[in-house]
C-alpha cells in the first residue's frame, strides 16, 4: 500500500514536469514566431527630419501649421519625404488665436511604386497614401486635398 502511494506521487510529478516543460516548449516556439515576423516589417526610413512651424493662408483662411517630417534617398539617390503627422490650426488672421477646438491632422508616405524625379512628381498628391488622424470628418475630398497639395508644395521648396 505505502509503495503505491509512492508510485502514485511519482506519476505525478512527472505529470507535472512534462506538463512545465511542453508549455515552456510552446512559449519558446512563440517567440521565435514573434521575432521572425517582426523582422518582416519594413524598417523605419533613415533620413534628416524637419520641423515645421509656421503660419499660413489657403483658400483665404490662417492656418498654423506643425509637425515633422522625414527626408530620406533611396539607392538611386532620388529623395522622398514622409510625415507621421502635420497639424493644420485654423486662426484667426489679425490675432493669430486659435479657432477651431479639434486641428486637422493628416500622415502621409510615398507610394511604394512611384518613381520620384522631378518636381511634379514631388507636389503630386495621388503619389501619396495620406491618412487623416483628427479633424478632416467636416472636410470635403477637394478640402483635404488642398492641405495635402499645401503641405508637400511647401516641403518641396524647404528640401530643394
Amino acid at each position: 500500500m505505502k509503495s503505491y502511494k509512492y508510485i502514485i506521487a511519482a506519476l505525478f510529478v512527472v505529470a507535472i514536469s512534462v506538463g512545465i516543460f511542453i508549455s515552456c516548449e510552446k512559449e519558446s516556439i512563440n517567440e521565435n514566431t514573434l521575432t521572425s515576423n517582426s523582422n518582416k516589417i519594413q524598417k523605419e526610413q533613415q533620413g534628416v527630419t524637419y520641423t515645421m512651424n509656421e503660419y499660413r493662408e489657403i483658400n483665404g483662411k490662417c492656418f498654423h501649421v506643425t509637425g515633422k517630417y522625414l527626408v530620406w534617398e533611396d539607392d538611386n539617390d532620388n529623395k522622398h519625404i514622409s510625415s507621421g503627422g502635420l497639424i493644420y490650426t485654423e486662426v484667426d488672421c489679425a490675432t493669430m488665436l486659435a479657432l477651431i477646438a479639434v486641428p486637422l491632422e493628416f500622415a502621409f508616405e510615398p507610394e511604394p511604386e512611384v518613381e520620384f524625379n522631378c518636381e511634379a512628381d514631388y507636389i503630386e498628391p495621388d503619389n501619396y497614401n495620406f491618412t487623416v488622424i483628427s479633424g478632416g470628418e467636416t472636410l470635403t475630398i477637394e478640402e483635404l486635398n488642398l492641405f495635402f497639395q499645401d503641405a508637400l508644395v511647401t516641403i518641396y521648396y524647404e528640401i530643394n
